[in-house]
C-alpha cells in the first residue's frame, strides 16, 4: 500500500489483502515465525503450529487475511517506527568477541554474533531480570530492531510485576487492618 493508513477495503480480493500482508511483513523485516512469536506473546491462545499454518496460508493467498491480522501487522509497523525514533540513536560499542552492546535506561543490551551471520539478542535489567530471548535475527540491523522490541517487552513486564506487588501489599495491609 502506498499510504501507511490506506487499509484495504472489504471489497478487495484475497490476493490484494495477501500482498498487503506480505509487504507489511517485509517492511517489518519479520518472517511468519517471528510474527507467530509476537502473536503468541501478545496472548494468541492457539498453538504456535496453528498460528503459523494460518499465517502461511494467508501469505500464500489460500485464505483471506483477517482484518485483525492486517491491523496487528500495521500496528507493529507503527510500533517499530516509534521504537526506532526513541532508541534508534543508541550508541553501540563493539566488543572484542564481535558482540555489540549498549545501555538504555536500566538495561544492558548485547547482540551476539552466531553462525551463518545471525545474531542473538540479549537484554538484561540492572537487577538481573532478562526477558525471553527472541529468535536469532538474520542481520545486525534486524537484531537492533528486535532488541528495542524486547526492551519494550521487558519494561512492560517489570511495570506489571511492580503493579502486582503493590496490589498484593495493599491486600495484605487491608486484611491485617
Amino acid at each position: 500500500m502506498t499510504d501507511a493508513d490506506d487499509f484495504p477495503s472489504v471489497e478487495q480480493n484475497t490476493a490484494v489483502l495477501a500482498e498487503t500482508l506480505r509487504e507489511d511483513l517485509s517492511e517489518l523485516g519479520w518472517t511468519p515465525a517471528a510474527l507467530m512469536d509476537r502473536m503468541h506473546s501478545l496472548g494468541d491462545y492457539r498453538s504456535p503450529q496453528t498460528i503459523l499454518r494460518g499465517l502461511n496460508r494467508a501469505l500464500a493467498g489460500q485464505i483471506r487475511p483477517s482484518g485483525e491480522l492486517l491491523a496487528l501487522v500495521r500496528q507493529m509497523l507503527r510500533f517499530k517506527r516509534r521504537l526506532l525514533r526513541t532508541y534508534g540513536d543508541a550508541t553501540w560499542t563493539r566488543l572484542g568477541d564481535g558482540s555489540h552492546t549498549t545501555r538504555i535506561e536500566d538495561f544492558t543490551i548485547t547482540l551476539v554474533p552466531q553462525s551463518k551471520g545471525r545474531w542473538l539478542v540479549n537484554v538484561v535489567h540492572k537487577d538481573g531480570f532478562s526477558p525471553p530471548w527472541p529468535r536469532w535475527q538474520d542481520d545486525l540491523e534486524a537484531a537492533k530492531h528486535m532488541a528495542f522490541i524486547t526492551l519494550d517487552n521487558a519494561q512492560n513486564w517489570l511495570l506489571e510485576y511492580a503493579e502486582g506487588q503493590a496490589r498484593e501489599a495493599a491486600e495484605k495491609q487491608g486484611s491485617a487492618g
